[in-house]
């Protein structure tokens, strides 16, 4: 192909050599109505015959490029994207689950009002193949609103994507975790008119499927990534709050616990210790959940810090616990509404201080 192509196809491939010659018979259809079409296989080092398969063939119009390093779906894809030359740029599927006459749709969805377009199952005119299992759909449809925060689009999670030139340029900070790279394009190229081209998904014919409880956690993970990302603030301040609230169960356990091993303490004395176990298990979870940003700085010194903060409405805790109980030792009771109370206080503050003066790293929380 000398000329230069209006339209890239990307089709990252791991081991797909024996459903390439159909899904490239399928494209060359599409190319009478798209004639500078290109196609992009990028293999991960397949060994399994991609390269003669493609050779075989003699199309001019299709690049093979084989990486030997940081192999993975989601680079793949990136590194096809980066190679790419046509204008609209698309993604999809070796194993013939996308169909390849979709291609056209996405072109005119692209060269129209959307900035995004996804080949999706669960628009009007979209569908499965028969003998979907139920747990792949409930897996599917649980991915999707794990999604939600990010796109209302009804099939996030589809692998067949498109977008322009353009929009591809205005990525920024690309992270991707496993397999589902459509949802962090949407995200990191702030698209706002995603277009669903009703697709027919197709069960793979050959090959095996890489959808496996390795790549559902990844799914999770990135999921995680993409909300420390897009709303910093709230993805510290729920755990936070969360942990806080597994925090005030263990002091409410360690109150119970040491009432029973050392009854002869006083009661500021439990209520000292118990404070100093939930505070040490909130730093540990705090730390790695809700400030996940401020890991590299000196351990101790946060940890004196977090405890010095937390030692304020600690200590309303602890009064409140302490009168509550009427001088008599801690009940769990006791100690249950003085956690609350103190809770109630220390939250908000606790969160703030902790982020403002505790935590405070290059990652912007605001």
């Amino acid at each position: 192909m000398t000329s230069t192509p209006s339209v890239s196809v990307i089709v990252p491939t791991y081991k797909e050599a024996q459903s390439l010659p159909s899904l490239l018979s399928r494209l060359a259809g599409v190319r009478d109505a798209i004639s500078d079409l290109e196609v992009i296989i990028v293999d991960d080092d397949s060994q399994d015959g991609t390269d003669d398969a493609i050779a075989a063939l003699e199309l001019d119009w299709v690049r093979l490029i084989v990486r030997t390093e940081d192999r993975g779906l989601s680079s793949a894809v990136l590194h096809g994207l980066r190679e790419a030359r046509g204008d609209v740029l698309i993604v999809m599927d070796a194993d013939l689950s996308h169909p390849p006459e979709a291609v056209e749709a996405f072109v005119s969805a692209l060269r129209g009002d959307a900035d995004f377009a996804l080949g999706s199952r669960y628009v009007a005119g979209g569908s499965t193949e028969d003998g979907w299992g139920v747990l792949r759909w409930i897996n599917s449809k649980i991915a999707t609103w794990m999604a939600r925060p990010f796109t209302n689009a009804k099939d996030p999670m589809s692998g067949f994507i498109g977008l322009r030139r353009e929009t591809w340029a205005q990525a920024v900070d690309l992270d991707p975790v496993g397999y589902k790279i459509g949802l962090e394009l949407i995200v990191k190229c702030r698209c706002t008119h995603v277009r669903e081209v009703p697709i027919h998904f197709s069960t793979r014919q050959l090959g095996e499927s890489k959808l496996t409880l390795r790549v559902q956690l990844e799914y999770l993970q990135h999921i995680v990534r993409l909300m420390r990302w897009k709303f910093p603030g709230w993805a510290s301040f729920v755990p936070f709050a969360f942990v806080g609230a597994s925090g005030m169960g263990v002091y409410v356990g360690l109150l119970a616990l040491l009432g029973l091993l050392v009854p002869q303490w006083a009661i500021w004395q439990q209520a000292v210790v118990a404070a100093i176990g939930a505070m040490a298990w909130n730093f540990v979870l705090d730390r790695w959940l809700a400030f996940w940003y401020a890991r590299r700085g000196s351990v101790l010194r946060q940890f004196l810090g977090f405890m010095a903060i937390c030692s304020i409405p600690v200590a309303v805790n602890i009064f409140a616990t302490t009168w509550l109980a009427g001088g008599e030792l801690v009940t769990p009771l006791a100690g249950l509404i003085g956690s609350l109370i103190g809770s109630v206080v220390g939250l908000l503050f606790n969160w703030l201080m902790s982020r403002w003066l505790i935590f405070h790293g290059a990652h912007n929380v605001t």
